[in-house]
């Protein structure tokens, strides 16, 4: 990428409010970590859950969706990134992406 591909990443990530641990006091969904492994179309995503409050869910590839503020500010999420989010207790197969988490190192050499 670019250096102005970069710079529009990189605003838009500090605009990314981590809210799952706000929420995760509702009784009705269950809260998730997982790596992007697909890309599908109409910004849905194959994730595999690497933790999760309920230990059975570990391992499991679900269908994800961007939530919220991450489909309002086209927040990008590609294969390999790590991602939050939830899963709803009436239907474990699918879940919401909720936020993306920075593990990337930035590019910060300069010509």
């Amino acid at each position: 990428m670019g250096k102005v591909q970069d710079h529009k990443r990189s605003a838009k990530s500090k605009r990314q409010q981590d809210t799952t641990a706000e929420k995760a006091g509702r009784t009705d969904r269950l809260e998730i970590v997982g790596e992007i492994e697909e890309c599908l179309p109409n910004t849905m995503f194959r994730v595999k859950v690497t933790e999760a409050a309920v230990e059975p869910m570990v391992g499991k590839v679900l269908l994800g969706t961007l939530a919220g503020k991450m489909r309002l500010y086209r927040i990008r999420v590609m294969p390999g990134d790590v991602v939050k989010g939830y899963v709803s207790k009436y239907d474990l197969t699918k879940c919401k992406i909720t936020y993306r988490v920075n593990t990337r190192p930035t590019n910060t050499a300069s010509n």
